[in-house]
């Protein structure tokens, strides 16, 4: 699966999305199903049912598979019960996985409201995707292997952003000693070599990303190491391109990292 998730172009409605991804060639995208908070907005599609039923139509039609839902942050006062109607409209739309950051500062609450949310989700056919971020208590891909091994549920894994890694001092040698049932998935981007500092994270992480092979990452011994049916959701709202149309943002998205891909797997 070569999937693009919404963050790429957040802007984009829904509906507009689905369209531009299946467009630009890619085979599935990640979608907002529940606003986080620093987006209130975007996109209330849980507890629309009507409106789920019509994207996995749409989806349908075009061919092109609704692969993640998000948003299921870990923070101190999530509620799995709130979450509910997110796996609900997860499962209307035939999401593979669920993202979910790891944000809650308190570790033993956050690996209990894991172990309940992965429980949660499996009659749904959903896997949690559990995602580390530099800039959250869960920052580095060592905190994110202790959390999951202390959930200890085989419908959790690992989504290991390679923003998120390389930005938290991982190292693809880090990746390459993890057991292949610990990674649900890969967000691919690129980005420069240069670290952007503590204030950089967010700001870069949401708007400064880079497409693959446009930057100086790891990316080609990084996929040297993981299996080729890896699936990958690029995750790249592009550092040059906010000015343009979501749909011709899409397209270019679809037309670097199609390619990418295809020379690293002919590889």
């Amino acid at each position: 699966m070569i999937s693009v998730s919404h963050l790429t172009a957040l802007d984009a409605a829904p509906e507009q999305y689905l369209a531009a991804a299946a467009a630009a060639g890619f085979e599935g995208v990640g979608m907002r199903v529940l606003p986080p908070r620093h987006a209130p907005g975007k996109y209330p599609v849980a507890g629309d049912p009507a409106r789920c039923r019509a994207l996995r139509a749409q989806a349908d039609d075009l061919g092109i598979a609704i692969f993640e839902a998000e948003s299921f942050p870990m923070e101190p006062d999530t509620d799995i019960e709130n979450l509910l109607p997110g796996l609900e409209a997860g499962a209307i739309l035939g999401a593979s996985v669920l993202v979910s950051g790891g944000a809650d500062t308190d570790e033993a609450r956050m690996v209990d409201n894991y172990a309940r949310l992965a429980e949660a989700a499996a009659p749904f056919g959903i896997r949690v995707a559990m995602e580390f971020m530099p800039s959250r208590p869960m920052k580095s891909l060592v905190d994110a292997v202790r959390v999951l091994d202390r959930v200890d549920n085989r419908n959790a894994a690992l989504l290991i952003d390679v923003l998120h890694l390389f930005r938290s001092g991982g190292t693809v040698e880090d990746i390459g000693r993890l057991p292949r049932e610990k990674i649900a998935y890969i967000h691919l981007c690129d980005a420069p070599a240069a670290h952007p500092g503590a204030d950089g994270l967010t700001p870069e992480s949401r708007a400064r990303r880079l497409y693959p092979g446009e930057g100086e990452l790891p990316l080609d011994a990084l996929f040297a190491l993981l299996p080729s049916d890896m699936d990958v959701s690029l995750e790249a709202p592009h550092r040059d391109q906010q000015q343009l149309p979501p749909e011709e943002r899409i397209r270019r998205a679809g037309k670097q990292t199609l390619s990418f891909m295809q020379r690293i797997r002919s590889a």
